[in-house]
C-alpha cells in the first residue's frame, strides 16, 4: 500500500505540473491573441485608412496587399453587395475562398448544411457570417467559428498546379482532420458620407488555444476523477483499519474471557467437587453429635459452656445451609463460566448448527448486570416469545455480537429516554421473539418501545461510523459490523423499522450453509 500512495502522489505531482504547464501556455496564447488582437485593430485601422487612397494610388493598393498577404491572419474585403475585393492568401486556406470566387453568396453556395458552427454550437448561415453581419453595418469582435472535421475543409491548387482539373475538381471539398476554430473580427467600411460600402473581416486561426483548454479541461477532469478514487480508497482505508482494529480487540477479549473462565473453573471445580463429601461428612458428625447428646444428656461444664458460646443449636440447623448455599453458588459460577465460553466460542470457528436460543441467552447472561441496573433504576421489563426454531447452521460466535451490539442499543435507548422523561403508555420494554419465516430461515425480532428513530438517521443506520450518541461514546461500528455479519457472512437480512414507541430489528438467515466471505471482519464492540 505504501507503494502505491506514492505511486498515486508522484502521478498527482505529475498532473499538477502538466496542468500548470498548460495553464502557462494558456496564458502564452492569450497573451499572443490579445497582442495579435491589438495588431490587428491597428491593420484593421491601417486597411481602412488604405482603403480610402485606394482609389487615389495603385501603389498604395500594392503595398495594403503585399502586408495582407504577409500576415498570417485570415482578411477578406466584400463591397456593400457581397462581392469579394480583397482576399489574402491565410483567408483562402481556413475559408476555402477561391482566387475565382466573386461573392459571399457564391462562397456560401459551395458550402453543406451545418459546415459552418458558431460558439453555440448552431449552424451558421450566411447572414451570421462576421462578414455579413459587417456589410450590414453591425460591429463583430472576436466572435468564435467552427469549421467542423467531418464536413468540408477547402483546399486551393496552387499557382503551379496542373491546368487540366476542371473548376469543380479544384474547388471539390476535402474532409479535415480535425475541426478548425476560427476567431472573427469585422467592421463596416463606410464612405465620407458615413454609408456602409462594405466590410473587411479578419479570421484568427485559435484552433491550437482550442485544443490546449480542451487538454486542461480533460486533464482537470481526470486529476478530479483520481482525486475521487484516492478519496473513496482512503475511505475504504479507514474502515477496514477500524474493522481490524475491532477484530484484534474481539480476538484479545475474547482470548481474555476465555482464559478467564478457564482460571476461575479449575477452583470452582474443586470446590464444587468436595460439597458433596463435605456435605456428607456433615452430615455424619452431625449425626455422631446427635447421638452423644442421647447418651449423655449431661455433658461436662466445660462441655456446656463451649456449647451455649457457640450456639451449637444454631449451628446444627445452619450449617447444612451453608453447605447447600455453596453448592448453589458454585453452580452458579459454573453457569457464568460455561455462559462465557460459549459466548466468546473460540473452540467453534467454523459454522456449525446450533441452537439460536442458546446465544440469546448467554448475551442475556453477560449482559445481566445491564438489565438488573436497568430494572432497578427504569422498571425494564424484559419478555421473550420464542418459537419453535430448527438447528441453524451459522457463526455462533459473531451471532452473538450481532445480538449484543442490538441488545445494547436497545438498552441504551431506553436509558437515555427515560432520562429525558419517559411519557409512553407502558413501562420500557424489550421484546425478543424468534419464527419461522419461510422454509429454510429463521427470524429473530428485537423490539423497544423508546422513542423512534429520525428518518435521517435511520436511512444511515448501518453506514460505518455513523452514531447519533455523544463524542466518546460510540464508535459507529457496531451495526454496521452486525449488517456485515448477517448479510455478508450468513447471507442474510438486517433491518430496522422505527415509529414512535415502535423500534425492531429483525435479523432474518438461512438455516442451512451458504456461501460466505471469509474477509469480513467482526466486532463485537457496540454503540456504546
Amino acid at each position: 500500500m505504501p507503494n502505491s500512495d506514492a505511486d498515486t502522489a508522484a502521478e498527482l505531482l505529475l498532473l499538477r505540473e502538466q496542468v500548470v504547464a498548460l495553464e502557462e501556455l494558456l496564458e502564452v496564447y492569450e497573451q499572443e491573441t490579445r497582442e495579435k488582437s491589438e495588431r490587428l485593430e491597428q491593420a484593421l485601422a491601417d486597411l481602412q485608412e488604405h482603403m480610402r487612397q485606394l482609389e487615389r494610388s495603385e501603389a498604395a493598393l500594392q503595398v495594403l496587399k503585399s502586408i495582407l498577404d504577409s500576415m498570417g491572419e485570415g482578411v477578406v474585403v466584400a463591397d456593400e453587395q457581397g462581392r469579394l475585393l480583397l482576399v489574402n492568401p491565410a483567408a483562402r486556406q481556413v475559408l476555402g475562398i477561391a482566387s475565382t470566387e466573386e461573392t459571399l453568396a457564391g462562397w456560401a453556395a459551395r458550402w453543406p448544411d451545418h459546415a459552418l458552427v458558431g460558439a453555440d454550437g448552431m449552424p451558421c448561415t450566411l447572414a451570421e457570417f462576421p462578414l455579413s453581419r459587417a456589410i450590414a453595418g453591425d460591429t463583430v469582435d472576436a466572435a468564435e467559428l467552427r469549421i467542423c472535421a467531418a464536413l468540408p475543409a477547402w483546399e486551393i491548387p496552387p499557382d503551379d498546379a496542373p491546368t487540366d482539373l476542371s473548376p469543380a475538381a479544384m474547388l471539390a471539398p476535402l474532409a479535415p482532420l480535425e475541426d478548425v476554430w476560427l476567431s472573427a473580427t469585422a467592421r463596416p467600411i463606410y464612405t465620407d458620407q458615413g454609408q456602409v460600402q462594405g466590410g473587411v473581416a479578419v479570421f484568427h486561426n485559435i484552433t491550437t488555444i482550442k485544443q490546449s483548454e480542451a487538454a486542461l479541461r480533460q486533464s482537470d477532469g481526470r486529476s478530479r476523477q483520481q482525486a475521487e478514487q484516492l478519496q473513496h480508497a482512503l475511505q475504504t482505508l479507514q474502515t477496514t483499519q477500524a474493522q481490524l482494529v475491532q477484530t484484534e480487540k474481539m480476538s484479545s477479549l475474547g482470548q481474555m474471557v476465555a482464559g478467564v473462565a478457564h482460571e476461575i473453573n479449575n477452583p470452582v471445580s474443586f470446590i464444587y467437587g468436595n460439597i458433596s463429601p463435605a456435605e456428607s461428612y456433615t452430615q455424619d458428625l452431625l449425626a455422631l453429635l446427635r447421638l452423644y447428646q442421647q447418651q449423655y444428656p449431661q455433658p461436662a461444664p466445660a462441655i456446656q459452656a463451649l456449647a451455649e458460646a457457640i450456639d451449637l443449636e444454631f449451628m446444627q440447623q445452619d450449617f447444612p445451609k451453608i453447605l447447600s448455599s455453596m453448592r448453589i453458588g458454585a453452580e452458579r459460577i459454573q453457569q457464568i463460566v460455561r455462559s462465557l465460553r460459549n459466548f466468546s466460542r473460540l473452540d467453534e470457528a467454523a459454522m456449525k448448527p446450533v441452537d439460536i436460543h442458546d446465544g440469546i441467552e448467554n448475551t442475556l447472561l453477560i449482559l445481566q448486570h445491564r438489565f438488573k441496573s436497568a430494572r432497578d433504576s427504569i422498571g425494564l421489563k424484559l419478555t421473550r416469545d420464542y418459537g419453535s426454531l430448527p438447528a441453524v447452521e451459522c457463526f455462533a460466535g459473531q451471532m452473538n455480537q450481532v445480538f449484543m451490539n442490538i441488545l445494547s442499543n436497545a438498552l441504551d435507548a431506553l436509558e437515555e429516554s427515560h432520562e429525558n422523561g419517559w411519557d409512553g403508555p407502558a413501562p420500557p420494554t424489550i421484546r425478543i421473539q424468534t419464527e419461522c419465516v419461510e422454509p429454510g430461515a429463521i427470524a429473530v425480532r428485537i423490539h423497544n418501545n423508546g422513542p423512534a428513530i429520525p428518518p435521517p438517521a435511520l436511512a444511515k443506520l448501518f453506514d460505518p461510523f455513523f452514531t447519533t450518541k455523544p463524542t466518546g461514546k460510540g464508535t459507529g461500528l457496531g451495526l454496521y459490523i452486525s449488517y456485515q455479519i448477517v448479510v455478508d457472512r450468513h447471507q442474510g437480512q438486517l433491518t430496522c423499522t422505527s415509529t414512535p414507541g415502535n423500534t425492531e430489528f429483525t435479523i432474518e438467515i438461512p438455516t442451512l450453509r451458504q456461501p460466505h466471505k471469509e474477509s469480513c471482519a467482526v466486532s463485537a464492540e457496540s454503540r456504546l
